[in-house]
């Protein structure tokens, strides 16, 4: 399957070299910039952009990303891909950026996308409600179309416009989660970075950032945004995954998430809503063993241990997790009122 194919073919214009900061163009099986730097797609459909310091950590493995793989597939977290995709498709209806004219074709970046779970969940809720606004305007959108929601004459609002030609980019440390990233939706691009050494991003090419439970460099968030541009930040509440937690020995999420991540995003975003998922429910033994597996606990624990410590009967568990959403403040200060 080449879902992803398409995709990384659009993404190209955005890209800027990570070893110099040039804009890309694709040439045959490659990605090269105006530097002379070239990089190979790999034929699982991803690209790999590291910059002068290459690769430096590994990801997650193998199994690990297959352990993760089985849990978003059980439902469990459906609620958090729901949750993420209402989010995103109202902020993308009110995006504030007017210096932008005719349709808008949102841009969705997730940063340590893993194996695109929560990406292809929000590129087609986005894509649909493209659609579903197409449908309901008629012949009249293709009109407003053709001068821009803002162009005089217009009452179009931005919203009536948002085009269904969504593009999601999703980047990942780990070749092995890449890999199933490139297959996970036809309008998501897979590329291979490090988070910390700069996002492979034009400036102000992205419309919505998300992260969920990945690594955060808010500065290169901040710098690939478009003005007005939202940043969605799902953290683990307090409650997350127990009793399951404590039962299989699973690192506890750090007190005062929520507090710390707007200190942190300060200055550069400003706070807006905080939507919390908040489910309990029962899980097989299997999916009980391969959510432990699947975090940073993951590393340091054994699937044989874990099954005799967790028995074989369903296991009780608290899906709790803040999705926090930011706006990009303008340079030099807070929003206006």
């Amino acid at each position: 399957m080449s879902h992803g194919r398409a995709a990384l073919e659009r993404v190209v214009p955005l890209l800027r070299c990570p070893v110099c900061g040039q804009s890309m163009q694709s040439s045959g099986l490659t990605v090269e910039c105006t530097g002379g730097h070239s990089f190979d797609r790999a034929r699982q459909g991803h690209l790999s952009l590291f910059g002068p310091r290459g690769r430096r950590f590994p990801g997650d493995g193998t199994d690990q990303v297959a352990a993760r793989d089985r849990v978003l597939r059980s439902g469990l977290f459906d609620p958090l891909a729901a949750a993420l995709a209402g989010v995103a498709r109202e902020a993308l209806s009110r995006t504030t950026d007017h210096s932008r004219t005719g349709p808008l074709r949102p841009v969705v970046l997730e940063p340590g996308a893993g194996t695109g779970f929560y990406l292809a969940a929000v590129v087609e809720a986005v894509k649909r409600a493209g659609g579903d606004t197409e449908k309901r305007t008629g012949d009249g959108l293709a009109a407003r179309e053709e001068s821009g929601p803002d162009a005089p004459g217009s009452d179009a609002p931005r919203s009536a416009v948002l085009k269904s030609d969504v593009l999601g980019i999703g980047t990942e440390i780990s070749t092995a989660a890449a890999r199933r990233l490139a297959r996970v939706h036809e309008d998501v691009a897979a590329l291979v970075a490090d988070t910390w050494d700069g996002l492979p991003l034009v400036d102000a090419c992205v419309d919505l950032v998300q992260v969920v439970f990945a690594p955060r460099n808010p500065a290169e968030f901040a710098r690939v945004l478009r003005p007005g541009g939202t940043l969605v930040v799902a953290v683990p509440g307090p409650g997350h995954l127990e009793p399951l937690r404590s039962a299989g020995g699973l690192l506890e999420p750090a007190p005062g998430k929520g507090d710390r991540l707007d200190a942190d995003l300060s200055g550069l975003f400003g706070p807006d809503a905080v939507r919390t998922v908040d489910v309990r429910t029962e899980v097989p033994a299997s999916v009980a063993v391969d959510l432990a597996l699947m975090g940073p606990s993951g590393v340091h624990l054994e699937r044989a241990r874990l099954e005799e410590r967790l028995g074989p009967a369903d296991r009780p568990v608290r899906l709790q997790v803040e999705v926090r959403t930011y706006t990009l403040l303008p340079t030099g200060g807070p929003l206006q009122q």
